[in-house]
């Protein structure tokens, strides 16, 4: 999202991710992108979240496209002001405001209601977005509890046990993972529109990030006896809608199989199938 021109004397990092996405769809359009029928921006992480910032521009440099949508895995940041640790995850992402200097690059509508700090939190501009989008979370967020509430409850080395070994996390150490989701799945539901622009899958494995794997795309867990792969591709061909919370699990899962026994069983259930891309 930032274009800024001088490096960071402290790090030698420059922040121009702007100035790529841009080059990069000037790009991709000038070899031909600009005639496709169908068209998806999609990231992970952070990744989601500028998909999700970066959603309606993208829809706008394809006038032309009969489908263009977005998929955002693992993006949405929560703010959570009623949860333990809003504070810190608040100064957390006003200090990525300001190091990347986007104040002035947020959604507006955003900005003009609220501090601009506050827009990086999805769950104050997803409303405004006009493209069809899809997201993808774990309702046990891995990277917002280790990252994000850990740091005000004693710190990763207090909770190294627990966040290693699911079975061994104390009631208390539950206890503010199921509030976490309990809040996480109370803001999705508020924010995503009950409409076939809107998509959402939302498992119960502990876990951040999935289409970048197969593990998490065509082998992922299932939602409504749907993979994400399955979910996504449905939705994005409009051939049905997907909002999907699992409900199944009220702790933590551990949905992390050695790789040779994953191998064995995702390559058994993907059987007969040509690939794993979009259209299966």
């Amino acid at each position: 999202m930032a274009d800024i021109e001088e490096v960071d004397p402290e790090t030698n990092v420059t922040y121009r991710g702007a100035r790529i996405f841009d080059a990069i769809m000037d790009d991709l359009l000038a070899k031909g992108m600009e005639n496709a029928d169908n068209a998806i921006l999609s990231g992970g992480s952070a990744g989601g979240l500028a998909t999700t910032l970066n959603c309606d521009k993208f829809r706008g440099l394809l006038p032309n496209a009969g489908r263009v949508k977005c998929v955002a895995d693992s993006g949405t940041f929560l703010h959570g002001k009623h949860l333990v640790g809003t504070k810190y995850r608040e100064n957390y992402f006003a200090h990525v405001v300001q190091t990347h200097e986007l104040a002035k690059r947020l959604p507006t509508k955003c900005t003009s209601k609220m501090d601009p700090n506050l827009c990086l939190f999805p769950e104050n501009f997803v409303r405004d977005i006009q493209t069809p989008l899809f997201v993808v979370e774990a309702g046990f967020e891995k990277f917002q509890t280790e990252d994000l509430m850990i740091p005000v409850l004693g710190g990763k080395k207090q909770w190294n046990s627990c966040i290693t070994n699911l079975t061994l996390c104390s009631s208390t150490q539950l206890h503010y993972m199921k509030e976490f989701r309990d809040v996480f799945v109370e803001t999705l539901l508020n924010v995503i529109d009950k409409s076939a622009c809107r998509g959402l899958f939302v498992h119960s494995c502990y876990r951040h990030g999935h289409i970048g794997g197969r593990d998490g795309w065509a082998c992922s867990p299932k939602v409504a006896d749907k993979t994400i792969a399955k979910a996504i591709a449905d939705w994005y061909f409009d051939r049905s809608y997907f909002q999907e919370i699992d409900h199944q699990y009220n702790l933590p899962q551990n949905c992390t199989l050695p790789a040779d026994e994953f191998t064995k069983m995702c390559m058994e259930s993907l059987k007969g199938k040509l690939n794993y891309s979009l259209h299966s």
